[in-house]
């Protein structure tokens, strides 16, 4: 099986979402579908370096693993799944060697392996504008569903995604190219004052704050 084709691979503590503050080894692979499709989020992406399919090298598993010494592994991009069968392979050979791995993914993509097979140990998908669509196949396989507060995202988007993919953790996340301006000011059109509004009109729901950014760390 070939390998995968990896931009980068650094320990860091996670930035965002629910596992905020853990150490984790990040893997960031090559290739996105977003430009392709048209996806809003290229506006915003913090990493465009990750969008060419053949960018970085070609690892194998066993050589990215000797590299991973934290108990998680986060895979993310890019879009990770446009590798799938190269990932699973990888997660076979984390879970061998006691390995957790998470997988950040805009959900374009079916998941991996047989329907209801969970391959991954935590799912994050973030769907993106203008249509923040999931393909099929995710119901029951998404653990955090994490959505970032830009021009285009309104309570009704977030609220239908959040009903779909019930008992998920929902990450609501400022787009981080407001966040200097707003910092501190926090007017009421700003992508921090509308997250937050979101969140205190839906008690489950949880903010998400990318810290690595404040903290100046990877």
């Amino acid at each position: 099986m070939a390998g995968l084709w990896v931009i980068e691979i650094f320990d860091s503590l996670q930035g965002e979402g629910f596992w905020t503050g853990v150490p984790m080894t990040f893997v960031r692979l090559a290739g996105c579908n977003a430009p392709a499709l048209g996806l809003g989020c290229v506006r915003w992406c913090d990493t465009p370096a990750s969008w060419s399919p053949e960018s970085g090298a070609e690892l194998e598993p066993s050589e990215i693993l000797d590299r991973v010494g934290l108990p998680r592994l986060c895979l993310t991009g890019g879009e990770p799944l446009l590798q799938a069968e190269a990932a699973k392979a990888l997660v076979v050979e984390a879970h061998r060697r006691g390995v957790r791995v998470h997988v950040e993914t805009n959900g374009t993509l079916p998941p991996p392996g047989t329907e209801s097979e969970a391959v991954f140990d935590w799912v994050v998908v973030s769907p993106k504008p203008p249509d923040y669509l999931i393909a099929p196949g995710w119901e029951g396989l998404i653990d955090e569903l994490k959505l970032i507060v830009d021009e285009q995202l309104d309570a009704a988007t977030a609220e239908r995604l959040a009903a779909r993919h019930a008992e998920v953790v929902v990450s609501i996340q400022p787009e981080w190219g407001s966040v200097p301006e707003d910092a501190g000011r926090g007017g009421k059109g700003s992508s921090i004052a509308r997250a937050i509004g979101l969140v205190m009109e839906h008690p489950d729901w949880r903010l998400s704050l990318q810290i690595h950014k404040y903290l100046g760390i990877r």
